[in-house]
C-alpha cells in the first residue's frame, strides 16, 4: 500500500501557489535590475579599458617606429655599402636611369643619390664628384631637376 501525500485544502493551495509566483516575479525583478546595473558596469569599464588600450598602442607604436628605424640605421652603418648599394645599381641600369661615379664632374642642376646610405646632394656645377660624406661609398643616383623631385 502506497499513501499519497496530503495536500493543503484547495483554497489554501490557490493561495500558496500564488504567493510562490508573487515571490519568482519579484526575484526575477530583482535579477532582472541586478543584470542591467551588472551590464551598465560592464559596459563603462569596457568602454575605459579599451580606451585606455588605444592609447597604450599609439604610444607603442611610436616607440616600435623609433625602434624600427635605429634598428634599420645600425644593421646599414654595419653593412659593407657596396653590398647594400649593388641592387639598387642594377635597378637604376635596367630601368636607364643616369648614375655617377665619385670623380665624374657634376652637370648643371644634377642632384645626385648615394646609392649607398640614400644621402642627397646638390653639388655645384661641374664640380668633380667626391665620395658620399656619410658612407664613404662612391657611386650615386643622378637626379636631373634637382631637389623637386
Amino acid at each position: 500500500m502506497t499513501k499519497e501525500p496530503k495536500l493543503p485544502p484547495e483554497e489554501d493551495l490557490a493561495e500558496e501557489l500564488r504567493q510562490d509566483l508573487e515571490n519568482l516575479v519579484e526575484g526575477e525583478l530583482a535579477v532582472e535590475e541586478l543584470t542591467a546595473n551588472k551590464m551598465a558596469f560592464l559596459r563603462a569599464w569596457l568602454k575605459d579599458d579599451l580606451h585606455r588600450a588605444a592609447e597604450y598602442l599609439r604610444g607603442l607604436g611610436g616607440e616600435l617606429k623609433t625602434t624600427e628605424e635605429r634598428a634599420g640605421e645600425l644593421f646599414l652603418n654595419a653593412a659593407d655599402p657596396t653590398e647594400t648599394a649593388w641592387p639598387k645599381l642594377m635597378r637604376c641600369i635596367k630601368a636607364g636611369e643616369p648614375w655617377a661615379l665619385a670623380g665624374e664632374t657634376v652637370g648643371a642642376g644634377e642632384e645626385l643619390q648615394c646609392l649607398g646610405c640614400g644621402y642627397r646632394a646638390l653639388p655645384p656645377e661641374n664640380a668633380q664628384i667626391t665620395p658620399c660624406h656619410r658612407c664613404g661609398y662612391g657611386v650615386f643616383r643622378q637626379i636631373t631637376g634637382g631637389l623637386e623631385r
